[in-house]
């Protein structure tokens, strides 16, 4: 018996429940076309008008928009008669095994005490029944939901099963959609609501998701939209990733939490989708936050969005993956006077001393982007502390800001919107910063010693980090922009997150490296040495669009030299070294794709940044992976980000130095191979 992805991965926890009477477990089983998968109505029998062969559907999507999560290609759709049409559907007789349980889809049926399933003995009498109990349940009305009949009564008896239509009424779903009878279920019920119907829709909806751009080795969403990273921790035995999730577009809208788990940072886990915006105070979006371990629990803290209100929330769960509400718990009333109530978001909390703090990203009444900060015994009760930062180079808020202690040092992270060019710094309208220093969390107030930003690419933003069991701290952020147009969009899903890195402080700088377990991927190793670059040249064995390139260049005479990727007959993508300006470049204005950007940015083509040069050589370390491109220097001293839309073909790679010669010193090439 094919089970329901969504049943079996996403909701429901495999239970073993009773053994079968009078012999073995048989396990799940159904009776004849118990899941209408033969198109037709065969093995059951209509009385009435209520259903006929054409009630047997292969629609997705009801004409008011519902998705109806059906199992397979058919499914029982009452909608398809008269909805004042009345009748009943009953199969054929059957030996009822095992448990006695039967699990099956439901949805319509507002009246369950007229639109109905019911256990039938073999002559037709009515045993146990089952309606649409929560018929509405936040969404879900055509769309079906599984429920159990349970028959353990009736174990080694000859049953059937009838379906019940028997509203004449009009309007409001009188009539009723089955799907997918399983017998002897090991499975639970479902509860109908926001992340339910999520992740229904996910199972339903991502296997249509056009895979032409699709990484292999990032997280991304299965289907729909994603922007900022949530919740990065370590917890019962795995890293969690929560992000920001539109499942049933590829545009932002309203903000759920998605969520995969990872034991290495490089395969990936699906999980249940963690929150939805299902309660008065977040019914306009569960927006972004982090999650934090306390005493066994998982405790996720969020924004919480209603009626232009932004307030703080909290959820937890005693396993990481199932989340309960606990209500708001720092509320627009609790904000500074000079502070937007429309701007107080992104709550980064941590622990330290004997106090629990959380930082929240800010905009103040006078168009300052701030951070402030607030401190707690229990997650439960805050008070305001007060500000962490105040800086009016933005016009917009300090959103996601994050604080991590390496070697000693705080680093204040965040990502200012609007935030002032400052030569080739902040090339994006919206930004990301890192500042070193010391938080004092008797007043709030952090004391930079030293500023710079983080990845100088085009598509980073929202990083967020975790100190890991070994010590290390690893970073993540979105690796995509807003106020962009996005190719993968068109493809049914829009997002993606960085390769985590590895960060460190050299001389008050921060460094960054990508995860080490990334090397246990790597296959195909081709070397080189001592190649000499006079115009383009091409390597045997380097080419590829999952690949990682690690190079140390001699950049000779050349006025330019570099590696291009992403090469076609016609597209190319380059990363190089512009002695003219003394900066590293990153341009991917001939990829392929156009993408618009908003009028206050230059363009979204090129971007530059400066980075030590010692005996005229340059490392270069980069990580390909179908439509991405990070880019590291010198082992971390600067790193630059970006999306790479080009063909198919577009799998070439080369080396090149314009006006003069340079040399490859030294090249390693892998592919990277997730299985």
């Amino acid at each position: 018996m094919k089970r329901s992805s969504v049943i079996s991965v996403l909701v429901a926890a495999a239970l073993s429940l009773g053994g079968c009477s009078g012999g073995a477990d048989p396990g799940e089983y159904t009776f004849n076309n118990g899941g209408f998968e033969n198109g037709s109505l065969s093995g059951w029998t209509a009385d009435g008008d209520a259903f006929g062969e054409k009630s047997v559907s292969r629609l997705t999507v009801s004409e008011c928009g519902d998705t109806f999560y059906q199992q397979g290609k058919y499914f029982l759709y009452g909608g398809a008669v008269d909805g004042k049409a009345t009748g009943t559907l009953t199969s054929e007789a059957f030996k009822l095994k095992g448990n006695g349980r039967i699990g099956f889809l439901i949805g319509a049926g507002a009246d369950p005490d007229k639109c109905y399933v019911a256990l039938c003995d073999a002559d037709g009498k009515e045993l146990v029944k089952a309606g649409n109990e929560r018929f509405g349940a936040s969404g879900f009305t055509d769309g079906m939901y599984r429920v159990v009949l349970d028959g353990s009564d009736y174990v080694g008896k000859k049953v059937r099963i009838k379906i019940v239509d028997n509203d004449s009424g009009e309007g409001m779903q009188n009539y009723i959609n089955v799907d997918d009878f399983i017998v002897n279920y090991g499975g639970e019920a479902e509860i109908p609501g926001k992340t339910l119907a999520a992740d229904k829709y996910i199972s339903q909806m991502s296997q249509a998701v056009d895979t032409t751009y699709r990484h292999t080795y990032h997280v991304m969403p299965p289907v729909g939209w994603m922007n900022d990273p949530n919740g990065f921790n370590y917890a019962f035995g795995k890293y969690h990733f929560f992000y920001q999730f539109h499942p049933y577009s590829a545009e932002w809208g309203p903000m759920h939490w998605g969520h995969y788990t990872t034991e290495d940072f490089v395969k990936w886990s699906l999980e249940p989708t963690a929150i939805a915006p299902d309660t008065d105070y977040d019914r306009d979006g569960c927006f972004s936050g982090t999650s934090i371990v306390k005493d066994g629990r998982m405790y996720l803290m969020y924004t919480s969005v209603a009626d232009g209100r932004q307030t703080q929330a909290l959820a937890r769960s005693t396993d990481g993956v199932h989340f309960t509400k606990a209500g708001e718990v720092i509320t627009s009333e609790e904000l500074p006077a000079d502070c937007s109530w429309a701007d107080f978001r992104d709550p980064k909390v941590f622990y330290r001393g004997d106090s629990y703090y959380a930082l929240m990203g800010s905009r103040g009444t006078d168009g300052s982007g701030q951070v402030l900060m607030y401190k707690s015994a229990d997650l439960m009760r805050w008070r305001y502390v007060g500000k962490v930062w105040k800086d009016r180079r933005t016009n917009g808020v300090y959103e996601c800001p994050d604080l991590v202690n390496i070697g000693g040092a705080d680093v204040f992270i965040t990502s200012p919107q609007g935030f002032a060019r400052d030569d080739w710094r902040h090339e994006n309208v919206h930004g990301n910063l890192y500042m070193t220093g010391k938080l004092n969390t008797d007043t709030g107030a952090f004391e930079a010693l030293y500023e710079d930003e983080i990845d100088s690419g085009f598509d980073f933003y929202a990083p967020q980090t975790l100190t890991a069991p070994d010590g290390r701290v690893i970073m993540t952020a979105w690796m995509q922009m807003w106020t962009r147009s996005m190719p993968a969009a068109a493809h049914g899903w829009a997002g993606a997150a960085i390769l985590p890195r590895e960060l460190s402080l050299k001389n008050g700088r921060l460094y960054q490296t990508p995860v080490r377990e990334i090397e246990k991927y790597r296959r195909n190793k081709m070397t080189a040495e001592n190649r000499e670059i006079d115009g383009e040249i091409t390597l045997d064995g380097v080419s590829g669009t999952k690949a990682e390139l690690v190079v140390s260049l001699d950049l000779g005479s050349a006025a330019k030299a570099g590696i291009k990727v992403y090469c076609g007959t016609r597209h190319e993508t380059l990363i190089y070294y512009d002695r003219a300006a003394d900066k590293v470049v990153f341009d991917r204005s001939n990829m392929g794709t156009t993408i618009s950007h908003d009028a206050k940015e230059l363009n979204a083509s090129k971007r530059s940044a400066k980075v030590t040069i010692e005996n005229n050589t340059l490392k270069i370390r980069i990580f390909l992976d179908v439509s991405s491109c990070e880019v590291f220097f010198n082992d971390g001293e600067r790193v630059m980000t970006g999306n790479v839309y080009s063909d198919a073909g577009d799998t070439g790679i080369s080396f090149f130095a314009e006006n003069g010669t340079a040399k490859i010193v030294s090249l390693e090439k892998y592919d990277i191979v997730v299985g």
